[in-house]
């Protein structure tokens, strides 16, 4: 009995070129009369049958079958010339748009639905040539066991529901089974529009034939659909097709159109837009190649494998995302508990610094008085020392004046007591020199300086500069130095305060250097600067002396060689005066390498 039935669901051949009659359909719409023209149009009733045919969600029509009439359209531009139109009807059902063909036999129309072809159908339409392999399979409700033989079926399904579609082939083989065995099982039928198998999938004890390239293609998305294939009864047809009118002359087209290389290459890319590759190459090989169900068994477990893989991988992907996100969530907290214990302590620190400000506040008060009260003992001490410099200039010069009176006068005394006049008249000088350095620094200080801006030749100043010192170096064995670059070199100065910022340079060089050791002047000019230098080689200046030397009153680690006197006002009174007119003064030294102070001025 089993062996009778699957002959009866195998019985036509697959891929067998379909037969047309020749009988003539009426109208004038015909492939000879549009070609004569160059033009034309043809109808296409259709009917939704995802993933052949339907109408996306931007009114387009989309789906295998509307690209492949797309295709017939560029293939009669390329080959034939010949434009044509395409105007698609749908059809209220599946039994529709095929019955507008069978029945009316209007010339240039067709009808697309995924339809097969079957030897009764030939007999009232024509088929285009097959463009996918056409297999159907039974599938049931989860609830249903897998049945290995018919008597098995017979008992597992007589009184079950089939689900089918009217005036389809699914229908066709379902009444074949009821007839063969006389099974009682009965059949309810849903709009063309639905899905059997989702119906099914909903149901329990009910059964149905259904498309293999799509059962493959929900299969591949979800193997866990909750229906089972059965293994008896697989139908294999010809393939699906396009129909259209028995006689018409438009199936010389397509037939060119399905036997052009470039339609046959391009299938494949159509189809996979729809379908996945591999399960369309799948099935087209089992169609051609092979009866075996155990080759469908095992794609299906090939396909189960692969999800079970793919879900054990986005399962940790996921127990990945989980953790992450526990990480997550774990600093969140970590970090809402910090910003609270911070909040809180922000508020105590707060309240501590609100509570040390108005003690500051009170202190600032304090302090301002106090301020005020030393800026005026400031005042006055300063007052007092102008008062004092002033004043003891007046007996020091007396003095001085005495003592070289006194020398003039008495010139046989003793060589010993002219040097205790000469004594008496370098320690005057000294005293009128600590005077007048501390006065200059009073005038700087307070913008009392008057600089009166010219033109001066640095280079002939500094030289006369240089020569005055010449005594006062030779009191040490100290040669004195001069060159420069350019004798004519320019630059604008006030000569005054110019010969007082290197007759202190020249004195502290003097002061700081050992005896015989030279003191070097040299002046030259790079990138239009004037770079006058004093280098001595005394017992130069730490990194500490450095960041203090050109300051007032300050002690360094470098002492005068000679038991010389130094308030520290020198260098400063050297800044003060360089920068007013616009130069700036450094200072190069090392611990025991002596010490270079250049002055640079623009070059006029």
């Amino acid at each position: 009995m089993l062996s009778q039935i699957i002959s009866i669901f195998r019985a036509d051949p697959i891929f067998a070129p379909a037969s047309i009659s020749l009988a003539q359909p009426h109208g004038s719409n015909t492939w000879d009369k549009v070609r004569s023209a160059g033009k034309g149009e043809i109808t296409v009733y259709w009917y939704e049958s995802k993933p052949f045919i339907y109408q996306a969600a931007n009114g387009q029509m989309s789906g295998i079958e509307p690209e492949i009439m797309g295709g017939f359209k560029k293939y009669l531009q390329d080959t034939y010339r010949v434009t044509l139109q395409i105007r698609w009807k749908v059809g209220s059902s599946f039994g529709d748009a095929y019955s507008l063909i069978k029945d009316k036999k209007a010339e240039g129309t067709f009808a697309s639905s995924a339809f097969s072809i079957t030897p009764e159908r030939k007999k009232e339409v024509g088929f285009s040539p097959p463009y996918m392999a056409d297999i159907s399979v039974l599938i049931s409700s989860k609830n249903i066991p897998i049945v290995s033989d018919a008597e098995e079926f017979d008992r597992a399904f007589s009184n079950l529901t089939a689900i089918t579609i009217k005036g389809t082939t699914y229908e066709q083989d379902l009444i074949k089974l009821k007839e063969l065995d006389n099974l009682p099982f009965t059949l309810t039928y849903i709009p063309s529009s639905q899905n059997i198998l989702r119906t099914i999938e909903k149901l329990d004890n009910a059964f149905g034939f259904i498309d293999l390239p799509v059962y493959m293609m929900i299969f591949n998305e979800n193997p866990s659909i909750d229906v089972k294939r059965q293994n008896l009864f697989p139908v294999r047809r010809q393939g699906y097709a396009f129909i259209f009118p028995t006689g018409s002359d438009w199936s010389i087209p397509l037939e060119g159109y399905f036997s052009d290389e470039h339609f046959k290459s391009q299938l494949e890319t159509v189809i996979s837009k729809y379908i996945d590759l591999d399960v369309y190459r799948f099935v087209e090989r089992l169609a051609i190649q092979s009866d075996d169900p155990i080759i469908l068994l095992t794609k299906e477990k090939e396909i189960q494998q692969r999800d079970i893989i793919g879900k054990l991988e986005q399962l940790a992907q996921e127990t990945r995302r989980s953790n992450f996100l526990i990480a997550l969530v774990v600093v969140i907290l970590g970090s809402l508990i910090m910003i609270i214990f911070l909040y809180k302590k922000r508020n105590e620190q707060k309240e501590q610094i609100e509570n040390q400000n108005k003690s500051i506040a009170m202190k600032s008060d304090q302090l301002e008085k106090r301020n005020q009260h030393l800026v005026a003992l400031d005042e006055e001490k300063n007052n007092l020392i102008k008062i004092l410099a002033h004043d003891l200039r007046t007996p020091i010069n007396h003095v001085q004046g005495l003592a070289q009176v006194f020398l003039l006068s008495n010139p046989d005394m003793p060589d010993d007591q002219k040097i205790i006049i000469k004594n008496i008249t370098d320690a005057s000088t000294r005293l009128n020199k600590m005077i007048t350095n501390i006065l200059d620094i009073d005038t700087i200080e307070n913008n009392r300086v008057k600089i009166f801006m010219d033109e001066v030749s640095i280079s002939s100043l500094v030289n006369q500069v240089v020569q005055s010192f010449d005594k006062q170096a030779a009191t040490k064995s100290i040669s004195l130095s001069f060159t420069t670059s350019n004798e004519k070199n320019i630059i604008l100065g006030d000569p005054l305060f110019l010969i007082q910022v290197f007759e202190n340079l020249l004195s502290n060089a003097i002061k700081f250097s050992e005896k015989g050791k030279p003191v070097e002047t040299t002046i030259k000019e790079v990138n239009g600067k004037v770079m006058i230098s004093v280098r001595d080689h005394g017992p130069g200046l730490t990194e500490e002396d450095l960041q203090k030397v050109f300051k007032k009153f300050q002690r360094l680690s470098a002492q005068p060689t000679g038991g010389e006197s130094s308030l520290g006002l020198g260098l400063s009174i050297v800044k003060k005066y360089v920068e007013l007119m616009g130069g700036r003064v450094m200072c190069e030294s090392q611990p025991h390498q002596g010490a270079t102070f250049t002055v640079e001025f623009d070059r006029v």
